[in-house]
């Protein structure tokens, strides 16, 4: 402050003389004070702190870095990150990860949009360009660089990822964007928001095209996305929030794998209901992925046989479903300690014409964090947790 404030207070001195004291810009110093402003986040400790306090190697791209960048998607976003690894294969898939750990079908980077995992567990995948939020929508990307799985639990060995959007009042009014560029590539996005009293929503619409790079004139992606946000203030700073979407994907040139890539038409809404209020959080939520891919057999009769389904179809039809349940509670005692607590259910369902029935997988999580400030520069944190889950032992982070 000492350095950036005296050409501000004198130039306003010189203004004061030769005119009045209103002649000081006072909206220059608030841009100041803003610039000097601490971010923050609450991916490290399920709270909201200063990035210095947080616990972990936090970085936060912020509404301001996203507008500046000119990306036109996530990934290329996180480029700029430190530390983080970005992979992009074809014009349709990313790779993302950290602590040099990226490869095709990157699995160990829990993804997050406001604290919802995006992640599609029976795949171990996640969309990169099929994220359904919009970038206008974003308020900042926060990103936890090293293992977390013992308060976020499993896909967080190398980090975590949390896209956390704006609410409807950061919103209020329309908002358009569009961009295009080559490779027929068009990113755009309409928004508007709005409140009555105490109840206030979101609306988003948004369009992404780009074509392949072995073939300029053969479409990669062309995905439309929709989705709603519903928000009702509660009394004691409590709220209650409903929110649902849909990404439809065509000629979607679907991640690679050791085999190729299998083209598919992925199709995934989702539906979220969540109460929040300082001490309680308790939310719910449900994920879809309607993949329809060609697979790509081996060049011998096994391979054929093997890649498909006991009417001879090649088409992989599949439907992939997560239910997921999450209760916390946090206490506080005094200004020194704080102690966090909760519990997830998950449970995901994978059908499909190549598996001889249904499948169901089960994980159940329970978590404890501890904080403890026992000097003005010292704070002792510590977490446990205990995972179960229908095909792995039980296991502690």
């Amino acid at each position: 402050m000492v350095c950036l404030f005296p050409n501000v207070l004198c130039a306003a001195k010189e203004d004061i003389s030769e005119t009045n004291p209103a002649a000081i810009d006072l909206a220059l110093i608030q841009e100041d004070l803003d610039f000097l402003k601490e971010e923050t986040v609450s991916i490290a400790a399920l709270h909201e702190q200063p990035i210095s306090k947080a616990p972990s190697n936090v970085y936060v791209l912020t509404e301001e870095d996203i507008r500046r960048s000119g990306a036109i998607d996530i990934p290329t976003l996180l480029r700029s990150i430190p530390g983080l690894e970005v992979m992009q294969t074809t014009g349709a898939d990313f790779n993302v990860s950290m602590r040099g750990n990226n490869q095709l079908l990157a699995n160990k980077l829990l993804v997050q949009v406001d604290g919802r995992s995006i992640t599609v567990d029976s795949q171990a995948i996640v969309y990169w360009k099929l994220i359904p939020v919009t970038l206008p929508e974003i308020k900042r990307i926060e990103v936890l660089k090293g293992p977390a799985g013992a308060i976020h639990g499993f896909n967080a060995f190398d980090g975590v990822i949390n896209i956390i959007t704006k609410s409807p009042d950061e919103m209020k009014g329309s908002t358009v964007q569009v961009a295009g560029g080559e490779f027929d590539t068009i990113s755009s996005a309409a928004i508007y928001g709005d409140t009555h009293g105490n109840f206030s929503y979101r609306l988003s619409a948004g369009y992404d095209q780009t074509n392949d790079w072995d073939d300029r004139d053969k479409t990669a992606l062309q995905a439309y996305k929709f989705n709603v946000l519903t928000e009702y203030r509660l009394p004691a700073q409590a709220k209650l929030r409903l929110a649902g979407g849909v990404l439809d994907a065509d000629d979607f040139n679907s991640p690679i794998t050791g085999a190729g890539s299998n083209p598919g038409d992925p199709f995934q809404p989702y539906a979220l209901m969540e109460y929040a209020d300082p001490h309680v959080l308790l939310r719910t939520h449900w994920n879809r992925s309607d993949t329809k891919a060609q697979t790509l057999p081996p060049p011998t009769l096994a391979g054929i046989l093997q890649s498909s389904d006991k009417d001879g179809k090649t088409t992989n039809n599949a439907l992939y479903d997560t239910y997921d349940v999450l209760g916390q509670h946090m206490l506080e005692f005094g200004n020194a300690s704080r102690l966090t607590y909760g519990g997830n259910y998950r449970h995901n369902r994978t059908s499909s014409n190549f598996l001889s029935k249904t499948t169901h997988e089960d994980r159940l999580g329970l978590y404890v964090q501890g904080e403890w400030t026992g000097l003005e520069t010292l704070t002792a944190v510590a977490g446990l947790r205990f995972d179960m889950d229908t095909f792995v032992n039980p296991t502690y982070s």
